[in-house]
């Protein structure tokens, strides 16, 4: 993981925007891994916890995350979680072009651990994962997409991002979680399914 985030460390494609510089993974112990779109510039860039504030406590999307885990039998602490872009990207303009920049890492990172299911939290992870240009995210979100990344195969399930401004965030993602605990139990381990 370390040659990983030297690659992080070292990269200026986008300019000198500020970016996870020690831990931009965080390390679970599930198969499937949680990935956002781009650190929020008042969240694990500071604490050093996906989630988590300054303070230690869970920000308003962890803890809608942390319920919607829970019904499933997990803490959000034992999640593995990434971002799609290493940058905070305040100007949305740029997420295209920083997504792109970052793709190869992701996909280092992805191939580096055990997981075999993905969690893509909105439209712009998902649409870089599967490479194509979402319109209409609701027709994308829950369902299951088999995808070849660098030399892995994975499961890729879209969520609804867990903010608190969305208004799907909690209660549309219910299912979509049973749909998770399904596909973990039917492809992983059966200690999920209980």
């Amino acid at each position: 993981m370390e040659h990983i985030q030297k690659l992080i460390n070292d990269c200026h494609l986008c300019g000198n925007l500020l970016k996870l510089e020690d831990n931009s993974l965080q390390i679970g112990n599930t198969p499937f891994i949680v990935i956002g779109e781009s650190p929020a510039k008042d969240g694990w860039i500071v604490s050093k916890k996906a989630f988590y504030n300054y303070q230690g406590k869970l920000q308003a999307s962890g803890r809608i995350l942390e319920k919607l885990l829970n019904n499933i039998g997990i803490s959000i602490d034992d999640i593995y979680f990434t971002e799609l872009c290493k940058c905070i990207i305040e100007d949305r303009k740029l997420l295209s072009k920083c997504s792109s920049n970052c793709l190869p890492i992701l996909e280092k990172q992805l191939n580096s651990l055990p997981c075999s299911i993905i969690i893509t939290m909105g439209s712009h992870p998902t649409q870089t994962l599967l490479n194509n240009r979402i319109k209409k995210f609701g027709d994308y979100v829950g369902k299951i997409f088999d995808r070849q990344i660098g030399n892995k195969q994975y499961k890729l399930i879209p969520i609804y991002h867990p903010s608190p401004l969305n208004p799907k965030g909690y209660k549309d993602n219910i299912k979509i979680f049973d749909v998770i605990k399904n596909v973990v139990y039917e492809n992983c381990h059966a200690e999920f399914a209980e």
